[in-house]
């Protein structure tokens, strides 16, 4: 056994993924905080970037490696974080690794199929890496029961599938000032956090929110509330009248505009929807209110917690509603607790621990 060595573990997410960290999207997200989780697990991690320098020690048990300097059979496992972690790893050369984990943040059928928003060319080559992640996977990673049921049907049942939901930061930093008023808002806002995507990955997703939040945000006005949106994505059709759109905000700073926030938006990507939404676990992080649309396979989470409301899909008016009435919701910090309890970055990658210790044991 490795024993108190622990495994030598790689995570990798893209390959053409920017210097600096985004952490406003969850792709870059689950790689760090799973690595770190990972690395406090006992295990020695190695987090896989294009950075040009030598590789960096986060800690003794974590460091950034960037691709040049990778020695694919240095390590136990290679644990890839959705298609594009994947894919990185069949072009610098490690896609016959022995023991490769593929986190998969999304899953597509061979043909379109309900809940799955990915359309066109980008669903057949996120499928063409399916098909690759099946044949090299020793195990494959998944965030919703829908898309468990997607995979099986599309890649059957002889790769092992572990449910593997989003988690969520157990530690947070200290409360700071009121953000909005920087920015010329005052009073309540309802905070929309997070990617809206892009015409080239998921442009009907795209215009569907903007419009969403355009409609949604001159409905909010009448109730006295403001629409901010904060994150990364294209916003050319957001009308400035409804929506103050901040862009990407330092992942520190982001828990300040939750906590300043009167609910957190969360916009199904259809009527039946695969996804599950990490927004809601990071909303919920900080007590604060979530108003979701029905059809988000997480929504279970708002209703167990009964912190916020599920609303139609696409009642604008009914959702514009919801958020007025949390005027006069008092907070709840146990709802903070059980997130930091339950679904911390540490309850998932613990979800881990048997495979890794069967792996453990041939060493």
């Amino acid at each position: 056994m490795r024993g108190q060595e622990g495994l030598q573990i790689a995570c990798v997410y893209h390959r053409n993924q920017l210097t600096r960290l985004e952490l406003t999207n969850m792709g870059p997200i689950r790689l760090y905080r799973m690595s770190e989780a990972l690395a406090r697990r006992g295990h020695r991690v190695d987090i896989i970037t294009n950075l040009p320098e030598e590789p960096r020690f986060h800690t003794p048990r974590l460091r950034e490696v960037s691709f040049p300097f990778v020695r694919w059979d240095h390590y136990d496992i290679v644990t890839t974080f959705f298609h594009e972690g994947f894919e990185s790893l069949l072009a610098e050369g490690g896609g016959d690794h022995p023991f490769v984990i593929s986190e998969l943040g999304s899953v597509v059928g061979s043909e379109q199929t309900p809940g799955v928003h990915f359309f066109g060319s980008v669903r057949e080559r996120l499928f063409a890496t399916q098909k690759e992640i099946a044949r090299r996977s020793r195990i494959v990673t998944i965030l919703t029961d829908r898309s468990v049921a997607l995979w099986r049907s599309e890649h059957g049942s002889s790769i092992p599938v572990l449910l593997v939901p989003t988690g969520v930061d157990a530690e947070i930093p200290d409360a700071g000032a009121n953000p909005y008023p920087a920015f010329g808002v005052n009073g309540p806002v309802a905070l929309f956090a997070g990617n809206l995507y892009n015409k080239a990955e998921q442009g009907e997703v795209n215009l569907i929110w903007q419009d969403r939040l355009n409609r949604l945000g001159f409905e909010l006005r009448r109730h006295g509330v403001s629409l901010v949106a904060m994150g990364s994505g294209e916003t050319e059709i957001l009308d400035r009248r409804a929506v103050l759109h901040v862009g990407e905000v330092d992942a520190d700073k982001v828990w300040d505009f939750q906590r300043y926030a009167l609910a957190g938006i969360v916009l199904a990507q259809g009527p039946i929807q695969d996804n599950e939404s990490s927004k809601i676990y990071y909303y919920l992080r900080t007590g604060l209110p979530v108003v979701c649309e029905r059809g988000v396979p997480n929504a279970w989470l708002i209703e167990q917690t009964g912190c916020g409301a599920v609303v139609d899909y696409d009642d604008v008016k009914g959702f514009a509603e919801a958020v007025s009435r949390k005027k006069d919701a008092p907070s709840d910090h146990r709802v903070a607790e059980l997130m930091a309890s339950e679904h911390s970055w540490d309850a998932r990658a613990a979800l881990y621990d048997p495979i890794l210790a069967e792996v453990s044991e041939r060493y």
